[in-house]
């Protein structure tokens, strides 16, 4: 070989090498000369050069490859294919456990033979996440104006502070209605 054969082979291989440099660069994102509009446009006429001057296309490759877009702040999103006339499948609806159960409220009765201090004490002891405060305010209440709800619950708790009332001593007026 000559030497000017031997200068052209060099300078072909180092164009090459650029282009093939370039082409990484786009390939892999890393840089922002190759996201640029200019960028891009020089790593497509690399490849179309790159291309012909190795001839044939490169074959595909034998196994399935999957491409990730990422796209970076400030660029908009590639649009995500719609599937045409897909059926959607409802989504049954979770019911929580409380969902079906009513609640009821227990109500306090006033009665003229009350002493605070005593139906106090029995309230307190039965439904304990009462305040004494607030125990005090449902049973003037309930004295004035003939009735002052206790709490609310489920049907079946309402009925056992219902007959717990009932059973202590004082005995305590109450009820349960529905809520």
């Amino acid at each position: 070989a000559s030497t000017p054969e031997i200068a052209a082979m060099a300078a072909s291989i180092k164009s090459t090498c650029v282009l093939l440099g370039l082409l990484l660069v786009a390939i892999s994102g890393v840089d922002a000369f190759a996201s640029s509009a200019f960028g891009r446009s020089a790593v497509v006429a690399c490849v179309a050069k790159v291309s012909v001057r190795m001839g044939a296309p490169a074959p595909a490759p034998a196994t399935k490859t999957k491409s990730k877009t990422i796209t970076r702040p400030g660029q908009a999103s590639p649009a995500k294919p719609k599937a045409a006339n897909k059926a959607q499948t409802a989504q049954p609806k979770r019911a929580t456990q409380d969902a079906h159960i009513p609640m009821w409220k227990v109500m306090l009765l006033g009665d003229d033979g009350y002493e605070e201090d005593s139906v106090c004490g029995v309230i307190k002891q039965v439904i304990p996440n009462l305040s004494v405060d607030d125990i005090r305010e449902k049973f003037q209440k309930a004295q004035k104006a003939g009735d002052a709800m206790l709490t609310v619950i489920n049907q079946e708790h309402a009925e056992a502070l219902v007959s717990s009332f009932h059973r202590c001593d004082p005995m305590v007026f109450s009820e349960a209605l529905p809520e």
